[in-house]
């Protein structure tokens, strides 16, 4: 799992304050009342306006990496996760008639875990990239479950 609270909460904060600080800015700003000095340049609302949209968008080309870093990752631990559970299976195979049935339920639960964290990794996938951030949160809630019935499944089978 990916566990970047500084990250986050920086970006989380970055575009509003940008943009508090460009109102603040042009709203300060009165051209009018004191001529530009000879060899200094005029900051004008307009250029505070240009600067501000290039942070913006550079703080969303930021999230939209983010994000993709992350499908990218989790995608790699479920492509894992499936051949973990390939071998489980092979193991549980093995198991007596009364610890089968109990596996099997076990197996049933994982998979369908499995299927919750694909779903969602989907949802999350098609979402824009300032959404991400809520469904990361929901999407790490189900990656733990699903690690959780795995390690417990696993464990069934070393029984």
């Amino acid at each position: 799992m990916i566990h970047q609270p500084v990250k986050e909460n920086a970006m989380r904060y970055f575009t509003p304050c940008l943009f508090s600080l460009s109102l603040f800015l042009v709203a300060c700003a009165d051209e009018s009342s004191t001529p530009p000095v000879p060899g200094e340049t005029q900051v004008t609302g307009d250029d505070v306006k240009q600067k501000m949209e290039e942070a913006a968008d550079t703080a969303k080309e930021f999230t939209k990496q983010k994000r993709d870093e992350y499908s990218k990752q989790l995608d790699q631990q479920l492509e894992d996760l499936d051949q973990k559970i390939a071998e489980l299976e092979a193991k549980g195979a093995k198991l007596k008639d009364d610890a089968k049935v109990k596996w099997n339920e076990q197996l049933e639960d994982l998979k369908a875990k499995r299927g919750k964290v694909a779903e969602k990794l989907k949802e999350f996938n098609e979402s824009s990239a300032e959404a991400w951030e809520g469904l990361k949160k929901d999407l790490d809630i189900a990656w733990g479950n699903l690690k959780a019935a795995y390690d417990k499944t696993a464990e069934e089978v070393k029984e």
